[in-house]
């Protein structure tokens, strides 16, 4: 394939993602929609005792109920390389420790390897995202004052700017009750900052699963 075969299927790629800036922590895609994305960690339901999982179940729809606005769930699975941590568990065999302690080590050990013979280990992320469509988004260009020589660019700047003020106005105390909420779940949150993001999205369109 030629360079400038490749540069062109690059281009047209990059034409087709929804994303257009990440500033100030925030995603403009190119609808012009102002989006905030939340991480929150996970807990295993199954290990919960039935009380534990009844307050978790009220806790959620509690969450629910107490929306008057949209959110999306995404949930990403990807599968874990631990062989650096087999090899560590190995390393700590050749160590001195008592005849007990050993065996104990040895049959983790065995069981890790097992586990990762017989199943994918995965590791789970959820996020929480906002959306917000600014007032001013419409489907025409922005209009370019006749008194002032401004460029289509400059015009298109101050839409963004304008759009990221409405969106912090909006986003922010929606993110704060999300996180109010996901406290009384016992689960901690945070809003994802632009390099968090910038990781995110390379890590969706590069996946290797």
């Amino acid at each position: 394939m030629k360079p400038e075969t490749r540069a062109k299927i690059s281009a047209t790629t990059q034409a087709h993602l929804e994303v257009q800036e990440i500033v100030d922590d925030l995603i403009i895609t190119k609808s012009g929609k102002v989006v905030l994305v939340i991480q929150t960690d996970a807990v295993n339901f199954d290990l919960l005792s039935e009380y534990e999982q009844d307050n978790k179940i009220y806790a959620f729809a509690g969450l629910l109920n107490s929306l008057n606005f949209h959110i999306q769930i995404l949930i990403r699975t990807k599968r874990i390389d631990i062989s650096n941590y087999v090899d560590y568990l190995k390393n700590q065999l050749s160590r001195e420790m008592s005849p007990g302690l050993r065996k104990q080590l040895e049959i983790y050990s065995e069981f890790i390897q097992n586990l990762i013979v017989q199943n994918d280990v995965l590791d789970k992320k959820f996020y929480l995202v906002i959306p917000f469509t600014p007032v001013t988004v419409s489907s025409s260009p922005i209009p370019i004052p006749k008194s002032k020589k401004r460029t289509q660019k400059e015009a298109l700047s101050l839409g963004t700017k304008r759009s990221l003020e409405q969106g912090k106005i909006y986003l922010y105390p929606k993110r704060d009750h999300l996180l109010k909420q996901l406290g009384r779940m016992g689960l901690v949150g945070h809003q994802l900052v632009n390099e968090e993001l910038i990781d995110l999205f390379y890590e969706i369109y590069n996946s290797e699963d």
